[in-house]
């Protein structure tokens, strides 16, 4: 879990993956005319074929070139807090309301700490345990094998006497 840094003020660069406007509109453009087309021969062929094209057509929105690239639909925390970076030092107007969001901000803040501090030390307990019992096993099939051996070693001294 990573905590958002409220104080940036330089606004975060475009990734590799967007596009410039102007070709998200042509490949739009070129996406509506070939989605008419497709439903126009769609119908000529068939009425149900041409209301199947239509529907999915219509369903799927659209061309968004931004989204075949793997990048997230939705702007990212980050993203946002850089569009207003002064967000949270504004004041809303309201003295016990900027108090009451300052004392909740903080108190997170510190639930988060501690409630990753719990998850670490948890997941050492678990490491722990599951070392443990692997040291358990290790011996109790390390002490079956030596008492198979003494026995094996034992057995043909008691069939010669």
């Amino acid at each position: 879990m990573t905590s958002i840094d409220m104080t940036r003020k330089t606004p975060i660069p475009p990734t590799a993956h967007s596009m410039p406007v102007a070709v998200q509109v042509l490949s739009t453009l070129l996406f509506g005319a070939f989605g008419i087309l497709a439903v126009i021969f769609a119908f000529n062929a068939s009425t149900l074929g041409g209301i199947i094209v239509a529907l999915v057509l219509g369903w799927r929105g659209g061309f968004a070139p931004g989204r075949w690239g793997g990048g997230p639909e939705m702007p990212s925390a980050e993203t946002l807090m850089s569009l207003a970076p002064e967000a949270d030092q504004r004041s809303s107007g309201n003295a016990s309301f900027d108090a009451y969001r300052s004392d909740t901000l903080h108190r997170l803040e510190e639930e988060q700490t501690r409630f990753e501090n719990f998850l670490g030390r948890l997941r050492a307990a678990k490491d722990k345990s599951e070392f443990d019992d692997f040291l358990d096993q290790r011996a109790r099939r390390v002490n079956n094998l030596e008492k198979s051996s003494v026995e094996e070693l034992e057995e043909p001294v008691r069939r010669r006497s």
